[in-house]
């Protein structure tokens, strides 16, 4: 199953490496190289999203934030990931220098193996040390040192490290990024106080009909079966959700709790709006947006179609009132001839306020969702049989509304004849005009008026005051024993009678 990127909000996982590898970036991304000598007079300030810490860096370099259970840290490094700056915070109810040394080398070797920390110093009253860093990057050997605080309640390391060819011109650069970073409004106890995670008790739920497992806290509320989940904190102000809905313009009254998105074809950033607002929440604004590549790249094998997918970060207030922050991954399936179209929408909120804190429970709730292995093999089987259901189903549809179309066509044509038809009737009356069919003479038609009546065939005219329209109820003129029968000029001029 795929995972939720938290971009902007603390975007890695807690298991990623202090130093980034290189191949985290695209090529794309490693088009320009680690800044020149110069860069140290392009610092521009940087404010992080959640608005938890400032700092200052070039304005191409990338700053990533991770919230461990009972640590922090922040890594700034160049586009092409060769030059680093990491910041790193540890709670620690024992403190122990060289314990702390070790365990930030561990974490290191995590994605350098090679890593080694030689000429490792340490003060008199074990609480600062100093240690020489060197690994290999791409085969380019990396260099620099990394600084170690340690108190009461834990450690602080501070590590730059870039190509040693380019350290002596880079290391004025990364000193000035590490002496930059502040906490914005620190409560009182300090930073370490204010990214204090939150330890929220888990326990284990499972779908009624056995498609997914997950761990959550227990009073949260949850739904959902076929590999579909909504969960929350009652008050909406913490979730999880992993869903589809399928895109249906041809249905423009369906709603959400059926599974149908009533519209045309939405880019991710328009469905989660769409979507937060079915679920009745208020004030959605998207806060960031990045294309998701790689999936875009996978759907073509995976789903048949073309898609667009991005991992966005968006703010809305609940309907509940809470003001929430939330990560997801939306991914949109192209729409067919048909118009039809599927969205897949992965993602984890929490407050606004303090995400940072809530940030380690909520990341393990994500990491603990799981599909059932049977059902997501017969799910995929069977994607291709409901894709061709929907677009059936959807081809009816369309045909209903078009038959419809058609009734509705003929019911207002033959109100239209009628209304002619009263229409003629009338303007006869009025100018004192009438009709006349002669069956004894074959179908002939005789013209009445005020003045007398004409024999329309061959043009003989009979007056007199006897013939007027007024008095005249249709008696032959040429065979009095037949009595005629009046027709209107609408029906004269369209020769049939109305359906």
């Amino acid at each position: 199953m795929c995972r939720v990127f938290f971009h902007a909000l603390l975007t890695v996982c807690l298991s990623a490496p202090l130093l980034l590898a290189a191949s985290a970036q695209s090529p794309a991304n490693h088009a320009r190289s680690a800044s020149s000598p110069t860069s140290a007079n392009r610092l521009q300030p940087y404010v992080a999203p959640i608005k938890l810490f400032a700092l200052s860096k070039p304005a191409d370099w990338i700053v990533t934030p991770v919230a461990g259970a009972d640590s922090y840290s922040i890594n700034v490094a160049s586009p092409d990931r060769k030059s680093q700056v990491n910041l790193l915070w540890i709670r620690a109810s024992q403190p122990d220098l060289l314990r702390f040394i070790s365990a930030c080398r561990s974490t290191l070797a995590r994605s350098y193996p090679d890593i080694a920390f030689s000429k490792t110093y340490i003060s008199r009253d074990n609480k600062r040390g100093l240690a020489m860093v060197a690994y290999q990057m791409g085969g380019i050997e990396s260099q620099g040192r990394a600084y170690f605080d340690m108190s009461a309640t834990g450690g602080f390391m501070q590590q730059y490290a870039a190509p040693a060819r380019q350290l002596a011109a880079q290391r004025p650069l990364m000193m000035n990024v590490i002496a930059s970073v502040a906490f914005i409004n620190p409560p009182k106890g300090g930073a370490a106080a204010q990214t204090s995670p939150l330890q929220i008790a888990l326990v284990d739920r499972r779908a009624a009909d056995g498609s997914w497992t997950i761990k959550m806290p227990a009073d949260w509320q949850f739904t959902g079966q076929k590999g579909r989940i909504l969960a929350g904190q009652p008050g909406g102000s913490m979730g999880f959700i992993v869903t589809a809905f399928s895109g249906n313009p041809g249905m423009p009254n369906a709603t959400l709790a059926q599974g149908i998105i009533g519209a045309r074809y939405q880019s991710p950033d328009q469905t989660l709006s769409f979507v937060l607002r079915g679920f009745g929440h208020r004030n959605i604004a998207i806060k960031s947006s990045t294309p998701d590549q790689a999936a875009m790249k996978q759907c073509p094998a995976f789903a048949h179609v073309a898609c667009d997918a991005a991992n966005l970060v968006a703010e809305w207030t609940s309907k509940e009132g809470a003001e929430c922050v939330g990560s997801f991954k939306v991914t949109n399936n192209h729409p067919g001839a048909m118009g039809v179209w599927s969205t897949s929408i992965i993602g984890i909120w929490g407050p606004r306020k303090d995400i940072e804190r809530y940030y380690p429970a909520l990341k393990q709730i994500d990491d603990s969702f799981a599909i059932n292995g049977k059902f997501a093999r017969d799910y995929i089987a069977a994607g291709l049989e409901n894709l061709q259901r929907e677009k059936a189903r959807t081809a009816q549809a369309i045909a209903d509304l078009n038959y419809t179309r058609q009734d509705m066509q003929r019911a207002w044509e033959d109100r239209q004849a009628r209304q002619d038809y009263m229409n003629s009737k009338w303007d006869d009356y009025r100018r004192g005009n009438s009709y006349w069919v002669s069956d004894l003479e074959g179908g002939k038609v005789y013209h009445t008026d005020t003045w007398g009546t004409k024999d329309t065939e061959t043009g003989d005219y009979y007056e007199g005051k006897a013939y007027n329209w007024t008095n005249f109820e249709g008696q032959n003129p040429r065979y009095p024993s037949e009595d005629m029968r009046e027709i209107s000029s609408y029906e004269l001029e369209h020769g049939s009678v109305l359906r």
